[in-house]
């Protein structure tokens, strides 16, 4: 042992050894302390964040609540933003005063503002997508909300036809089918046609109730005041139907995308279950129950699309002289007159009788019959839609007359200048005339559609019912004379500029006596 060594000798231990495993231990127990700080960081860094962070964050989200992630909505189109603020001025207003007169009618008119809401989802999805496949069960799929209200306020209207304000309801149903002018290539002209079949429910409102509550009143106006204001926007957004983006999507992608996803991005629910097969759109359940409806017009576009390859299984072949494709001469025939939508109100008042009309005997149908007698007087009767699927065109000369009886469903047109026409007994009988010596008459007729195109100086007509007459300009300033007598629901279109102005045919007067003098007046209603 070494001199300096032995001096740190205490009693036994050498200090300088002591002092060297102390500083050994040092060492490891810093090893040590190092290690289990990096261990610690690594167990943090993977555990979750504590509620501390939690509720820092939390509170740091509260601070800022009007902060947006991430996304921007995107900007509607004008075309869109303008139907929802007509609904909101002239739709939410209307079902607004509904509920203040009755429940059941202020829940016709909430589901009247949801089919409006519907088809203003539709028209969105319109503005982003091509123009698709009428038969694509997407598109029919789009219609469905639309639809569905439909069928809802009908069922509410025949589900409450012992009360008081059924005038009301029947308004409601028969105006409703309007939102098919989406399924329209001429819009414009069709929404005044369900205005006018309202119209005939909405007179009887007025009839009750205009020296009793001038809320109802006020609620004819709001609702005709939907159909002029619905028109004005169709014609200067959607003119010749919905229009369509060309360079859009397609009609699936666009529905997808237009599906909300819920909150915080989790992928949106399940679809619900396969609907049942879609009834026709627009189609009235109350025809079901009473009548057959006509063919044609915006009831019967998705019954025929619905059919598929069986669409032609009903048509029966017909002459070949009175084919389009074989005779070029035909397609230059003038438009055939529209014809307007079916009323309810003939099928409602008709239920007791139609009954009665299946518990008896059928007659045997009488044959069809077409021919030209003696040279001057064409004979058409007992034509039906089974008998014509195609107009009927006869090319008449001015020393010939015209008979139609007992048709129906099937339009005629007379090509040429004619002597006189007659037309008897029909039911949805549409005539297209060019030009007569005489005139016409229409004796027992119902839902009538008579068109001018050419110069006719006077038509009259008796005991007929529900008929529009569309004059020729021609017409017009030749001063024509129109004669009714017990006749009820007669509109006169006369032409304006590209379109036509309705006229209504007065039904009602009052009379008095003047000085020994019987006076009479037409009855006008306010509003």
């Amino acid at each position: 042992m070494s001199t300096e060594e032995g001096q740190y000798n205490v009693q036994g231990y050498n200090i300088v050894t002591i002092l060297k495993r102390l500083e050994a231990a040092t060492s490891r127990l810093e090893d040590i302390t190092l290690y289990q700080e990096e261990a610690n960081k690594k167990r943090i860094a993977n555990e979750p964040k504590t509620s501390i962070d939690s509720s820092s964050s939390m509170q740091t989200t509260q601070s800022n609540p009007e902060e947006k992630p991430k996304s921007i909505p995107e900007e509607k189109p004008k075309s869109v933003v303008v139907f929802e603020q007509f609904i909101s001025d002239h739709v939410v207003p209307f079902a607004d005063t509904s509920k203040s007169i009755d429940s059941v009618i202020g829940d016709a008119a909430q589901l009247l503002v949801e089919a409006f809401k519907s088809q203003s989802s539709f028209l969105e999805i319109v503005s982003k997508s091509k123009k698709p496949d009428m038969n694509d069960p997407t598109f029919l799929k789009v219609l469905e909300p639309m639809n569905k209200r439909i069928n809802s306020i009908i069922e509410i209207k025949e589900a409450n036809r012992t009360s008081p304000f059924f005038n009301h309801l029947n308004t409601i149903s028969e105006g409703v089918p309007v939102l098919g002018w989406i399924v329209s290539d001429t819009p414009v002209s069709l929404i005044p046609e369900f205005k006018d079949s309202s119209k005939f429910w909405s007179d009887r409102v007025l009839k009750e109730y205009k020296q009793k509550d001038e809320k109802h009143v006020d609620w004819v106006n709001k609702f005709m005041a939907i159909f002029d204001e619905l028109k004005n926007y169709v014609k200067e957004y959607h003119a010749t139907g919905p229009s369509w983006n060309s360079k859009g999507s397609h009609l699936e992608e666009v529905v997808k995308s237009q599906q909300p996803a819920t909150e915080g991005g989790a992928p949106p629910p399940p679809p619900p279950p396969p609907p049942p097969p879609p009834a026709n759109l627009f189609d009235d359940t109350s025809s079901a129950k009473s009548a057959p409806a006509p063919a044609g017009g915006i009831n019967a576009v998705f019954a025929e699309l619905n059919k598929g390859s069986d669409i032609t299984a009903g048509l029966k072949k017909v002459d070949k002289s009175e084919m389009t494709h074989k005779n070029p001469e035909l397609r230059k025939q003038p438009p055939v007159a529209p014809k307007k939508p079916q009323s309810l109100s003939s099928r409602a008042s008709d239920a007791p009788a139609a009954a009665a009309a299946a518990a008896a005997p059928t007659p045997a149908a009488k044959p069809p019959k077409k021919e030209l007698v003696d040279g001057t007087k064409w004979v058409i009767q007992n034509y039906t839609k089974l008998d014509a699927s195609e107009p009927i065109i006869i090319a008449v000369e001015m020393h010939q007359s015209v008979f139609i009886g007992n048709c129906q469903d099937i339009t005629i047109q007379l090509q040429g200048k004619a002597n006189a026409v007659s037309l008897s007994e029909t039911k949805n009988v549409g005539l297209v005339i060019d030009s007569l010596i005489s005139g016409v008459d229409v004796i027992k007729s119902i839902k009538f559609g008579l068109q001018v195109t050419g110069f006719v100086p006077m038509i009259s007509i008796d005991k007929s019912d529900e008929g529009t007459v569309y004059l020729s300009k021609e017409s017009v300033d030749g001063d024509i004379q129109v004669f009714t007598s017990s006749t009820t629901a007669l509109n006169i279109n006369v032409p304006i500029e590209d379109d036509y102005s309705e006229l209504a045919v007065p039904e009602q007067f009052v009379h008095r006596v003047k000085n020994g003098k019987l006076v009479s007046e037409i009855v006008e209603h306010a509003g």
